[in-house]
């Protein structure tokens, strides 16, 4: 088991302190952060706001762009051993995930978890992406209209769980029937609040009090859903 900080997405001025919380789980004085922004087609604004908050925190920063850069197999493995956070960007989960099939990050994040190399987190594409699938608005970004929450297939799979992330944004309840889908648990994560395993340990932070995190589950039919015990910081 390793480090994980799956954010279900920002909405006030405190969410800095989920970031802070992944930061401090390096253990490192001045950590190395590495930015993955594939989900936004490494957009450069989101590189630009990504280096400036968290060198803000104390830390070094870089970013690994493969929609805009090309890198050897080699140039890679030396970004990803440099970083003691791996921090991954929201966007498109559907068309992240393609793009990190082709050069092969998946099996490399799967590997750097199994060795608890580096704490591993993300902010709602950035989060459904450690477990197995996600409510994902991944058709928002192709369709100006008509599009709908679909579900994001074929995660990480790091924790097999039904990953919901934004839970308190209009439209997000579509997450409560299309679970009846799935034969897994489902996390529905608000803004303001994240998945957290550290180790051995699971539970859910928070940095504010209208923040939660639920977990769903259909049984003999009938949806099952409960708040979970939140850690306000």
């Amino acid at each position: 088991m390793g480090r994980v900080v799956a954010i279900g997405g920002f909405a006030t001025e405190n969410a800095i302190r989920l970031d802070t919380y992944a930061v401090k789980l390096t253990n490192k004085e001045t950590p190395n952060v590495l930015l993955v922004p594939t989900a936004a087609s490494d957009a450069q604004a989101n590189v630009e706001n990504g280096i400036a908050k968290f060198e803000s925190l104390g830390c070094r920063v870089k970013a690994l762009c493969l929609v805009t850069k090309s890198y050897t197999d080699e140039e890679m493995e030396t970004l990803l051993s440099w970083a003691d956070m791996i921090y991954v960007g929201g966007g498109d989960t559907i068309s992240m995930m393609r793009v990190w099939r082709e050069h092969g990050l998946d099996v490399r994040l799967k590997e750097i978890y199994r060795r608890d190399a580096a704490v591993l987190a993300g902010i709602s594409a950035g989060a459904i992406c450690w477990f197995a699938c996600g409510h994902s608005d991944s058709e928002s970004f192709h369709k100006k209209d008509g599009w709908s929450f679909c579900w994001a297939e074929g995660m990480l799979d790091l924790f097999h769980k039904v990953y919901c992330p934004h839970y308190n944004d209009a439209g997000r309840e579509t997450f409560d029937a299309m679970l009846k889908e799935k034969d897994m648990v489902g996390l529905a994560v608000d803004n303001d609040a994240a998945f957290v395993e550290n180790g051995a340990e699971q539970y859910c932070i928070r940095c504010n009090p209208n923040a939660q995190v639920y977990e769903l589950q259909y049984v003999g039919g009938t949806l099952q859903k409960c708040a979970i015990e939140m850690l306000d910081i």
